[in-house]
């Protein structure tokens, strides 16, 4: 007996959601405030230069990562979010396909 598979569509990875890029760019706008390129700046972190880079091109930060980040450009966690949801301007999530 056949049965069928009903699947649910699975949302998008946020890696791929086009406001991964808004969220990117509000971290390397911090960066930018400081006055500092990224080599200086990954000095302030105790990081390398290739890890500010890699981080401000997509590359996963934990939250602690992201708070450190934050210190390091004079703000906190709560002043970053806001600026992401300015940013986002009140956009809803969209899945993969671009679907709500």
């Amino acid at each position: 007996m056949a049965t069928s598979k009903k699947t649910t569509a699975q949302p998008a990875k946020s890696l791929y959601r086009p406001e991964n890029q808004i969220v990117l760019g509000v971290l390397r706008a911090l960066r930018e405030r400081t006055g500092l390129n990224q080599t200086e700046f990954a000095l302030r972190l105790g990081r390398s230069q290739t890890y500010v880079s890699a981080a401000e091109r997509g590359s996963r930060l934990d939250p602690l990562q992201i708070r450190d980040w934050c210190h390091a450009c004079g703000t906190d966690l709560i002043g970053w979010a806001t600026e992401i949801e300015k940013a986002l301007g009140g956009r809803k999530a969209t899945s993969r396909k671009g679907k709500v």
